[in-house]
């Protein structure tokens, strides 16, 4: 069966999953999932292995958490949010949109610069790119390592802000930022030469806590909470993609 995915596109995700909305829910209907951009590249390969041992169908829509969160707000179908931070998984279930929220993992940050020495004290010319800080956990995390770190008003002039960490890394991908702070989970999932990058002290942000939220109501919700269990279960995989696990030294447990 073939795995749907959306592009980190949240448009994108949002038009075809309004699309499968307009009518009563099937049994095939793939559990449709809202991913912060971080966690995509892992995400990916979970959610194939899934389906190819259960055969059961996942649909996921990477992009930021802040605009996810908004939308879920106003009614996206989504029957499970990972988020890029704690916060917004518990304002949810405070508004009763959803329940079982807990932790899953805790992310990394790391300075990528492809052609020069990893040093945040000594950046190569050129725009740094970091995710929006007002929407994205990553970007208000590179913020904070900037400005714990005494960087930021001499780099405040070359900051690109992606609209999330996905699109952050793909500016420097591309080459339209000549460094960037970026998830270390993308780093690896994405195979970077380590000489390339350096992960950042992690007493210059605030810890990344990563939440999720079941939002699945009625005949959608043991769907759910069957790729729940699963995911769960691949701890191993979160800490070789560049995560710290709940529990773990600077990631709490709840």
């Amino acid at each position: 069966m073939k795995l749907l995915m959306t592009r980190p596109n949240t448009l994108l995700a949002l038009t075809l999953l309004g699309a499968l909305s307009g009518g009563p829910s099937q049994a095939a209907d793939p559990v449709r999932v809202a991913v912060a951009a971080n966690l995509l590249p892992v995400m990916e390969t979970i959610a194939a292995d899934y389906q190819r041992q259960t055969g059961e169908q996942v649909q996921l829509a990477g992009g930021s958490s802040g605009a996810f969160f908004e939308q879920i707000q106003r009614g996206a179908p989504f029957d499970l949010f990972y988020s890029a931070d704690a916060e917004r998984p518990e304002k949810l279930l405070q508004a009763k949109h959803g329940e079982a929220v807990t932790t899953y993992a805790c992310g990394r940050l790391a300075l990528w610069t492809p052609k020069a020495q990893p040093d945040l004290t000594q950046l190569p010319n050129g725009k740094l790119a970091i995710a929006q800080p007002d929407t994205a956990p990553y970007g208000r995390a590179a913020l904070q390592a900037l400005e714990r770190s005494g960087q930021l008003p001499g780099l405040s002039s070359r900051l690109v802000y992606g609209q999330d960490i996905g699109q952050t890394f793909q500016f420097v991908a591309t080459g339209n930022a000549s460094s960037g702070l970026v998830a270390l989970s993308q780093l690896t999932a994405a195979k970077t030469p380590e000489t390339q990058y350096r992960q950042l002290d992690a007493g210059l942000y605030e810890p990344l806590v990563q939440k999720r939220i079941l939002l699945a109501k009625g005949d959608r919700r043991a769907a759910a909470e069957r790729f729940l269990a699963y995911f769960d279960a691949q701890g191993s995989r979160l800490k070789q993609a560049g995560y710290a696990l709940p529990g773990e030294a600077g990631c709490a447990a709840q």
